[in-house]
């Protein structure tokens, strides 16, 4: 099975053997490549494209793709962080727990819109944070539709009829792709930025903290009886 979804070629081969069923299985293997990424989205979407057209193929991955990124986001809060931590980098769970309430919506947006990042174990991630599952939805839909909908259009060679202005399209994709990914480490520099500053960050912890207070605290009410 894993040869199957490893290759582009037999992935086609092995959805057109289920013949009228065959919509039907590619959604249902859009939905677990978000939740369990055995194979990339973009190699599934450009499939959907070339197998059923290209605004055919973009509703059946779109649809499939964000009911994925609701199951994993929904796992994820409900299972927490030990069953992440099965798919997911600890880097990544660390920097999105630790961002700025009022930014992680910015740098989950930017996730999903740019190229380079994991996207689908980040729907995972984003079910360990604070944020509510209805921010969580719209960003998916903005960030992530885009990308799929151009590679929808490559894979369906835009009617096949106009080569021309296919590879046009295929080359603008790839160059805003390139240019994305290249500047991907500013959105990364962006989530270190706004992370929230722990006690253990300043090089305290917690309980030197409280302990300092306490220090503070003795010195004010030394200071107030010599003063009498």
């Amino acid at each position: 099975m894993l040869e199957i979804l490893g290759s582009v070629d037999a992935l086609k081969t092995y959805l057109l053997s289920f013949g009228v069923w065959t919509p039907a299985v590619f959604f249902l293997i859009q939905v677990a490549q978000v939740v369990f990424s055995p194979i990339p989205g973009a190699a599934t979407t450009f499939i959907g494209g070339t197998l059923f057209g290209a605004f055919p193929g973009f509703v059946l991955s779109a649809s499939a793709i964000l009911l994925g990124s609701c199951l994993a986001y929904l796992l994820a809060n409900k299972l927490g962080r030990p069953f992440v931590l099965r798919f997911s980098d600890a880097k990544w769970i660390g920097k999105m727990e630790n961002m700025a309430e009022e930014k992680l919506n910015i740098a989950l947006f930017l996730i999903f819109l740019f190229p380079g990042f994991p996207d689908d174990l980040l729907c995972l991630v984003s079910g360990l944070t604070k944020m509510p599952f209805k921010t969580f939805l719209s960003l998916c839909i903005l960030g992530r539709f885009p990308g799929l909908l151009v590679t929808s259009l490559i894979g369906a060679g835009l009617l096949s009829n106009d080569p021309k202005t296919s590879a046009m399209l295929l080359g603008g994709y790839c160059l805003v792709s390139l240019i994305l990914y290249l500047l991907r480490h500013k959105v990364e520099n962006y989530i270190s930025r706004h992370r929230k500053k722990s006690p253990a960050a300043d090089g305290l912890s917690p309980a030197s903290g409280v302990h300092n207070k306490h220090i503070q605290s003795e010195e004010r009410d030394n200071s107030h009886e010599n003063h009498s």
